[in-house]
């Protein structure tokens, strides 16, 4: 999923602006920081979540219990969660900046993200993310 492809796809979900916050690999994407992403990671709340489970209610998407929160999956390209992994939503949607005219996390959310993971992809990432920094964000 390129960035255009992220943005038809966020398009096509509706979903309301202030409640929603693109994380992870997409939110690279839109960043320029990579070309493309499996699929599309949004941290949801309140109206944002209220729109995801109403695709689950009109049969566009399933419902899933996830390891820490729940997880509204739109076709096998869209995740929505009313969480991230334990760490407050909320926050993540009130800090995020707008990137390419999407709310994304912030890179420094991603960051820990990918850091606390720790699987190869998340190290790869992490190694695009300081060539793209040019060393911005220190090496931990």
């Amino acid at each position: 999923m390129n960035a255009t492809q992220i943005s038809e796809r966020l398009d096509e979900l509706q979903l309301p602006a202030g409640d929603y916050a693109v994380h992870s690999t997409a939110s690279l994407v839109l960043r320029g920081i990579l070309d493309e992403a499996g699929d599309l990671d949004i941290v949801c709340r309140r109206a944002a979540w209220e729109r995801a489970l109403e695709l689950v209610k009109h049969g566009a998407a399933k419902l899933m219990q996830g390891d820490v929160d729940q997880v509204v999956e739109v076709g096998d390209d869209v995740e929505l969660f009313d969480g991230w992994l334990g760490v407050d939503g909320n926050e993540l949607i009130d800090e995020a900046e707008l990137v390419a005219g999407v709310p994304c996390v912030t890179l420094a959310a991603v960051v820990k993200f990918k850091e606390q993971q720790g699987r190869p992809k998340d190290r790869e990432h992490l190694a695009r993310i300081l060539l793209a920094t040019e060393g911005l964000i220190e090496e931990r």
